[in-house]
């Protein structure tokens, strides 16, 4: 029976550097060529190099404060990349409810006079069609109209938000006061989203895009108002 020379041929080479054979088994393929000994040679001069290099480096100067770079929180940074109008909806709707939530929280822990039986709704279709349809369309048309008119008389553009979210939460102080704050983050974030289409769109697709996020964030109340009225029917 003769040896089998084809396999031992594709498992020994002969190293490049000392000369000797090495099987290809035991060593990395990462070798090139040289034996397990040569090959852990060269990384150790590899090694050595590369600490030298770091102790004769010259020490880098700290960095002061006034130059680092910070990095600012603009209110921009808030707004959706996406170009949708429905997406951008969704979001600024979503943060009117966690404004609007954050609020009661607070007015809660400072023991505010809970809201009387009046100012609760009775959870019928008609006030679940003026939470969702009524109020968003009317209650927008207001901001719009003041937030126009305060836009005439070139006033600065946080102006132009503020006074048209103050002035339509004016509008739910009656039978509960702390609803009116409650309620003025949510306006504020609708007037700056119309800002925002206003210089990007014309006034009507803005308009349009704040009764999106106007109804979207009366979603929460008229389910809530539907499921009491529901339970106690």
């Amino acid at each position: 029976m003769q040896p089998n020379y084809s396999s031992a041929c594709f498992t020994v080479a002969i190293c490049k550097t000392c000369g000797t054979k090495y099987s290809k088994w035991t060593t990395p393929v990462s070798a090139g060529g040289m034996c397990s000994v040569c090959f852990e040679a060269e990384l150790s001069k590899e090694r050595n190099a590369d600490s030298q290099e770091n102790v004769s480096a010259v020490p880098i100067a700290p960095i002061t404060d006034a130059q680092k770079h910070v990095a600012t929180i603009r209110l921009r940074s808030f707004i959706p990349r996406s170009r949708s109008k429905v997406v951008f909806a969704l979001v600024m709707a979503c943060y009117s409810v966690a404004l609007g939530r954050f609020v009661s929280a607070w007015a809660y822990v400072a023991h505010v006079r809970s809201p009387p039986r009046e100012f609760y709704l009775r959870g019928g279709a008609s006030d679940v069609v003026s939470l969702l349809v009524f109020a968003p369309l009317i209650e927008s048309l207001i901001l719009v109209g003041v937030f126009e008119l305060v836009r005439r008389a070139r006033g600065p553009a946080v102006v132009q938000v503020f006074i048209a979210a103050l002035f339509i939460s004016e509008m739910h102080v009656w039978s509960w006061w702390p609803h009116a704050v409650i309620v003025l983050p949510g306006f504020c974030i609708q007037a700056a989203s119309y800002l925002y289409w206003r210089e990007r769109a014309p006034w009507k697709d803005a308009f349009w895009v704040l009764v999106s996020i106007h109804a979207l964030s009366n979603l929460v109340p008229a389910l809530s108002t539907f499921g009491y009225a529901t339970r106690h029917a």
